[in-house]
């Protein structure tokens, strides 16, 4: 196995991690803001400087995309904010960083770099679903944008790994 350096995914899905985390502090907030009209909460990720507006995009529907797409039903126990699915997400990725693709290994087949794509494959393809949902309300979110760019950032290492994946043939065109 290679050398891996903590900045390749290693510091990025740090980074998911608390920006997820912090996704679902803010979504919790705003919930509970509009229960108590006193509380005098803003995120500092509502910048009105520059228009943006993260609390306004995590009260959307599609903050909850597992119930958004009809997955689970609305209001269930698995209808969880898409905080909780990046720090799955980043987790996994966290770990599969610093375990590398072990050879034998119970859970090897999940590190294993075609199954990472397909994983990586599904975290990008909702960045691309959501990042046209800003483009469509015009509107601007900080912690959106991020997370977004993580997420394309590990795809593209994922297919690199899985382009190089040693005794792999690619026919020519």
């Amino acid at each position: 196995m290679a050398k891996r350096s903590f900045f390749d995914n290693g510091l990025l899905s740090v980074l998911g991690i608390l920006l997820s985390a912090y996704s679902i502090y803010v979504e919790y907030r705003v919930e509970r803001k509009a229960e108590d009209p006193e509380d005098d909460f803003t995120a500092l990720c509502d910048i009105e400087a520059i228009g943006a507006s993260c609390s306004t995009v995590f009260a959307l529907p599609e903050a909850k995309m597992l119930s958004f797409f009809g997955l689970v039903p609305h209001g269930s126990i698995l209808d969880i904010p898409n905080g909780y699915l990046g720090i799955a997400f980043y987790l996994l990725s966290l770990i599969r960083h610093f375990v590398g693709t072990p050879k034998s290994c119970l859970l090897s087949h999940i590190f294993r770099p075609t199954v990472n794509l397909i994983i990586t494959t599904l975290a990008f393809s909702s960045s691309i679903f959501l990042a046209r949902k800003l483009y469509i309300i015009k509107e601007i979110c900080v912690v959106c944008i991020t997370t977004h760019i993580i997420n394309t950032t590990i795809f593209y290492r994922s297919i690199q790994e899985v382009l190089s994946v040693p005794g792999r043939k690619i026919k020519p065109q």
